[in-house]
């Protein structure tokens, strides 16, 4: 009778609210400022193949470097360059990198190292920038160039203190300042090479420039930064019909302190959380119930949802009011119901799914007396059984002591009720 109880209080709390709002409200009521154009141009690797198509591949950092990406087509602009024009607020750093479509597929662009380029930066400053790009290799043509170093140091502007964990990105590869801001980067081909300079924790401005690389010598950068002017931002939060209640939403961002905050209860039945971030930087967010990937919202056709604020110079307060969108992204798959009985010693219990690797641990849903619940609204459309487990901290060093893997399989059209139980954790390494 106490399971069917809490089974039965579980389901009601999910299922509130589920009357009004029929069409998804715009994300955000904030207006970014008119956008600018800007071009990249790339110039391929000698032997790249003729007529072979080159694509710009945008990156999400949020959602995941995989996830949420878009392909644009680039134009022919010379003998062996490509180029394409976006048209952006000013102000964004741009995350990308380049593509090939070959007859047996998308073919992306390595370092001089043969390495994946996980992704390029450039920040747009104003209207009629254009971003000049080298590709050192495609993964398919190994490169055998020479290359090049810049090496320098990140500093405050003002009072030259050292700057440690500043992140610089150039021609794909990144480097970060140590305890002395001192950085370097090994492996550039010969050129000149767009550097980009940010602080993940947003105290001071993001910076770009120039850094001409000879082969086989080291270029020396002395870089500067300014400090931020920041402001008080209060996010309100409309929630959608079918959100549920009572269950802790959170608010994922690229910078620090957006970086897995929750959202905090507030009038009206909805949330609010109030954050001080910096202005001119180009802050991407979204909510969820989990990360970028599992559980984050999605517009009613299906895509994930990314908003973009950038808060202008000057400004010391603001509020920003978003709707929050669908958990579910369609498609005919059901959620998947987990219900997990696990020993009543009051530690929080993770859910951990395995893609490709161990994705991150989401925190289950507590319902007192050992027993934890979570609902998977997205993605539940994987094409092969998911491997999953339970964890008794958020790096999962302590998952459970099971014997066999837990499997979990999607594409259901119904919502599936998965109850299991755990007896025992493994111990905390010394």
């Amino acid at each position: 009778m106490m399971k069917r109880t809490l089974l039965l209080t579980l389901c009601l709390l999910l299922l509130a609210g589920c009357a009004g709002q029929s069409e998804a409200a715009p994300a955000s009521d904030f207006k970014p400022a008119a956008s600018v154009q800007v071009i990249l141009n790339v110039l391929t690797p000698q032997g790249s193949p003729t007529g072979e198509p080159v694509q710009l591949y945008i990156v999400d950092t949020v959602t995941g470097t995989s996830f949420n990406s878009e392909t644009i087509n680039m134009q022919p602009s010379g003998s062996g360059s490509f180029a394409t024009t976006l048209s952006v607020p000013p102000g964004t750093l741009l995350t990308y990198r380049y593509t090939r479509l070959s007859v047996s597929g998308s073919i992306d662009e390595v370092n001089a190292s043969n390495q994946p380029v996980l992704y390029r930066s450039f920040l747009v400053t104003g209207a009629g920038h254009v971003a000049h790009d080298l590709i050192a290799a495609w993964a398919d043509q190994p490169s055998e160039l020479a290359t090049g170093q810049v090496a320098g140091q990140v500093t405050a502007a003002g009072s030259g203190e050292p700057l440690a964990g500043i992140q610089l990105r150039a021609a794909g590869l990144q480097a970060v300042t140590d305890a002395h801001g001192n950085f370097f980067f090994d492996g550039l081909t010969q050129g000149l090479h767009n550097m980009v300079v940010t602080d993940p924790n947003g105290r001071y401005q993001s910076f770009q420039q120039g850094a001409l690389v000879a082969a086989n010598s080291q270029t020396p950068a002395s870089i500067q930064l300014q400090p931020a002017e920041m402001a008080q931002v209060t996010f309100i939060i409309i929630p959608h019909a079918s959100n549920p209640s009572g269950v802790p939403v959170y608010l994922l961002g690229n910078l620090g302190p957006m970086a897995g905050q929750p959202v905090l209860n507030a009038h009206d039945g909805g949330y609010s959380l109030t954050l001080e971030l910096p202005t001119g930087t180009d802050l991407r967010y979204k909510y969820t119930l989990g990360d970028g990937l599992w559980n984050a919202e999605h517009y009613p056709d299906g895509n994930f949802v990314l908003r973009q604020l950038i808060i202008p110079a000057g400004t010391t307060q603001l509020t920003v009011r978003d709707n929050l969108q669908e958990w579910s992204a369609g498609g005919g798959s059901g959620p998947i119901w987990f219900d997990l009985t696990a020993p009543d010693d009051g530690s929080p219990v993770y859910l951990q799914f395995k893609l490709l690797d161990w994705a991150t641990a989401l925190p289950m849903w507590n319902l007192g007396g050992g027993r934890h619940a979570y609902v998977l609204y997205s993605p539940t459309n994987f094409a092969e059984p998911l491997e999953y487990r339970y964890c008794r901290d958020a790096a999962c060093t302590q998952p459970e002591v099971h014997d066999t893997p837990r499997i979990v399989t999607g594409n259901q059209p119904n919502t599936q009720q998965i109850q299991d139980s755990v007896t025992e954790w493994q111990s905390a390494a010394p």
